[in-house]
Parts: structure tokens; C-alpha cells; sequence
């Protein structure tokens, strides 16, 4: 379970349960001009004894929480899923002909099925009758589920099961059949596959369809981590264009999982829980235990040295003031760093202990953050391993770079390559940093929030 805080470390603009455990986002739903976000939730900073959790917001960044959303019943635990408003009451399912708020979610007992949660007003929900809605006897990992509206008409759902994904199809969100699978196998399904997404983006005028997938733990992963595959969807199943020959990863940090996208917004929004199940369980924050990452804006870039890529915008930006010159002394912990250059550089954030926390690009031209120094890390023989510490990736883009890092207390999101590389890295300093040195070619210039 948690450990105990060696101080706070719960962080301002990252989303946190005020006690408890949390993990996967679930049911992200824009409706009645407010944002929820239900997750995973125990009421002990550790994993167990699963509901849903549920928040709103007006700005994706400062959260009311909600009474729980949904708890366990006589079909298990209440697992992940997702959430849509259904405007045109296609379900029958709300009071009056008025449009409801739909959840799916998957019912983790003997057997992991499909069920239904229904709200009148956004708060309350009431579990439909007739669950499981797609029952399952057979498949041992069968989860998941994301609905979206299918482009021909009626909602798919789309399904975790083991070493691939599934889709449905129904015209009620009540009834449904399946249409399609994708799994492509081999280097492309190490770990047991998790919390898919579908949707939608535009690239050159082109449509090109995302399937995001969570990968559960494994060694070849270094942990938990996400993927995500470019193609089309015809409405039944999703192809993929065959231009990634082994996983890429939505995030190159360690610590962006289960991410999964906003039903009803204008623009493409996700959100991950930030932490990894390597050592997620034994966190240093006492009592509470998981965060989200920060929502960001989705969209697709066509880079010079690796194609097509999906690229990421923290919406915390719009908090942030114009940056100005920064060097020697930091203001406080929560901050967005703007550092450009060219060539090696390397940026350090310290404090009077000599822990750093590092970033920049190496010599052979990658990017990367390393936390090995960076204050506390004993409280999880994982995360004080080596290969724990410092992660690199290589640029999509020649020339000059810009690395925007978001720092949050005990949480940074770097991007970079116009967004096109994330790293996500929680990190526990024993004392705040204090101080900011750059070595090579590189300015920075530091935004604190308006």
C-alpha cells in the first residue's frame, strides 16, 4: 500500500483523490457543459474493493468530487469502461425521453462481462436490470469496454480480450453482436492487452483512425505501458496501415497508463493514470495513492523521420503565463519549463541535498529524463532500479528542438518534437529544487500559472 509521505507531495494541477486508492480513468463524458471523470477506486490507499470514483470540472483541471458513482455488486467488482451521452435517447433508457448518461463498464467476477449504469441528472447512476449486456463465460480477459458512435450509424464498443481487441456493434447500446477483431501478435502483444480507444483524427486533409491499447505489465515494457496503432475503421473492424513494426508507445516516460479519450468534446482529449503497476502499489504518499496525467489535446503530425505520429498538448498550458529568462534559483513547484537549443544540452533541476532530476538531449541526438537522482526511492525495490531511472528516446524531427516540461511537485510531463514525444515521470524529491543549471547550447525561460 502507500507509504508514508516524507512530506506533501500531492501535486496542484494533476487530478488526486483526497484519500484512497485510484486508477484507471473511466467514463470520460463531456455533458450538460461540465467534464466527468469517474475512475478506478478503493477506499484504501491501496488496490481493492473497486468502484467508480467521480469528479467534474469546467476547465479539466480544477475538480468537485462526487459521491462514488458505482460499487460492486453480485456480478464483482465494478472495472473499467467507459461513458457516452446519448442525446438522441437511442436506449430507451431515459426518464421521460430525455437524454441519459450511459456507462459501460465491465462486471470483474467469476467471469469479466459487460454491464450498464444509467444517470438521469450526471450524478446518480442505477445499474440496468438486464446486466451483463454482453455476458462471457469463456475468455478469462474480456474488458474494457470504450463505446463510440459509429460512423455508419448506431455505437461501437470495443474490447480487451487477452492478446487482442474486439468490437460490437448495436443500434440501443443495449443489444449487440460482434463485428470485428484486431491483434496483430507477435513483437506488437507482449502483456495482456487493456483499456482500448478508437477515434478519429485528421492528418493532411485525410481521416485516419487511433486505436489506443494499454498493455499490462510485462518485462519487455519495462512495466505497464500504452500503445497505439494508425489505419481505418470501417464500422466493423479497425486495420492498421503496417507502419509501426514493433509497439509505440504513447509515452515514452514510465508512468502514462490506461489512457483513454473524452465522449462529446470538439477536440480529441486524453487522460492516463499516472503511475506504473510495477510499483504503483507503494507510492510515498500516504493516504492517498495514484494521480491522473494532465488531459491533453490529441492530434496527428506528420514528422520528417518518423511519419505519421500521435502528438500531445497539456490543456494546462492555457494556465501558464508568457515565459520569461530563467536561470540559477526555481520559484516554488509547479511551473512549465520552455528550453530550447541545439545539439547536447542538459538541464538540471537540484536541490541542497545534491538530488537532480535531468532532461535534455544526448549526443546521439535523443531525448530523455532521468529521475535516478532525483530524492526518494527506496520505498519500491522497482522503482530504484536502474533501468527505472533514466529513459531515452530518439527525435522525430532534425535540427533545432524546444522540450516543454511541466513540473507539478511530484510530477513531470516533458514534450517535445512539437508533441510528438512525452515522457510522464513521477518523481519524489526530499526537499523541492531549488535550482536549475544547463549545460550546452539551450535557453530556457520558466511560466508560472496566471
Amino acid at each position: 500500500m502507500s507509504t508514508k509521505a516524507l512530506r506533501n507531495f500531492r501535486p496542484d494541477l494533476h487530478y488526486t483523490p483526497k484519500s484512497g486508492w485510484i486508477n484507471d480513468p473511466n467514463g470520460l463524458v463531456y455533458a450538460g457543459g461540465k467534464y466527468h471523470l469517474f475512475a478506478q477506486y478503493g477506499p484504501e490507499p491501496q488496490w481493492g474493493d473497486i468502484h467508480w470514483s467521480h469528479a467534474v470540472s469546467s476547465d479539466l483541471i480544477h475538480w468537485q468530487d462526487l459521491p462514488l458513482a458505482l460499487a460492486p455488486d453480485s456480478l464483482g467488482m465494478v472495472f473499467s469502461g467507459s461513458a457516452v451521452y446519448d442525446s438522441g435517447n437511442t436506449s430507451g433508457l431515459g426518464a421521460g425521453g430525455r437524454a441519459p448518461i450511459v456507462a459501460m463498464y465491465t462486471s470483474h467476477g467469476d467471469h469479466e462481462q459487460q454491464s450498464l449504469a444509467v444517470s438521469q441528472d450526471g450524478v446518480s447512476f442505477t445499474k440496468y436490470p438486464g446486466n451483463p449486456v454482453i455476458p462471457n463465460r469463456e475468455k478469462p480477459d474480456f474488458r474494457d469496454p470504450k463505446v463510440l458512435k459509429n460512423p455508419n450509424g448506431g455505437w461501437t464498443v470495443v474490447l480487451a480480450a487477452g492478446d487482442h481487441v474486439e468490437f460490437y456493434a448495436s443500434k440501443d447500446l443495449i443489444s449487440w453482436r460482434q463485428t470485428g477483431s484486431f491483434g496483430p501478435g507477435g513483437n506488437l502483444s507482449k502483456g495482456v492487452w487493456e483499456c482500448p480507444d478508437l477515434f478519429p483524427l485528421t492528418l493532411g486533409g485525410r481521416e485516419v483512425w487511433v486505436l489506443i491499447v494499454s498493455m499490462g505489465a510485462c518485462p519487455e515494457n519495462l512495466g505497464s505501458r500504452t500503445q497505439y496503432f494508425l489505419g481505418n475503421f470501417d464500422g466493423r473492424t479497425f486495420t492498421s496501415d503496417g507502419s509501426f513494426t514493433k509497439p509505440e508507445f504513447i509515452d515514452s516516460g514510465f508512468d502514462n497508463y490506461a489512457g483513454v479519450t473524452f465522449f462529446g468534446t470538439e477536440e480529441r482529449i486524453l487522460v492516463g493514470w499516472a503511475a506504473n503497476w510495477v510499483y504503483a502499489n507503494n507510492l510515498p504518499t500516504g493516504d492517498f495513492c495514484g494521480q491522473m496525467t494532465l488531459p491533453r489535446v490529441l492530434s496527428l503530425v506528420d514528422t520528417p523521420l518518423g511519419g505519421p505520429r500521435l502528438a500531445g498538448a497539456p490543456v494546462s498550458d492555457r494556465l501558464f503565463g508568457e515565459p520569461v529568462p530563467v536561470s540559477g534559483s526555481l520559484p516554488g513547484e509547479v511551473y512549465k519549463l520552455t528550453v530550447s537549443g541545439e545539439g547536447e544540452a542538459e538541464i538540471s533541476l537540484s536541490n541542497s541535498l545534491g538530488e537532480a532530476f535531468l532532461f535534455g538531449v544526448d549526443g546521439t541526438g535523443n531525448i530523455y529524463i532521468d529521475r535516478s537522482c532525483s530524492g526518494a526511492r527506496d520505498f519500491d525495490p522497482e522503482f530504484a532500479k536502474p533501468e527505472y531511472g533514466r529513459i531515452s528516446a530518439p527525435r522525430f524531427f532534425d535540427g533545432p528542438w524546444t522540450l516543454e516540461l511541466t513540473f507539478d511537485r511530484s510530477i513531470c510531463e516533458l514534450f517535445g518534437d512539437r508533441g510528438t514525444r512525452a515522457f510522464t515521470q513521477l518523481l519524489y524529491p526530499t526537499e523541492p529544487y531549488t535550482s536549475i543549471d544547463i549545460k550546452g547550447n539551450a535557453r530556457a525561460g520558466i511560466s508560472l500559472i496566471k
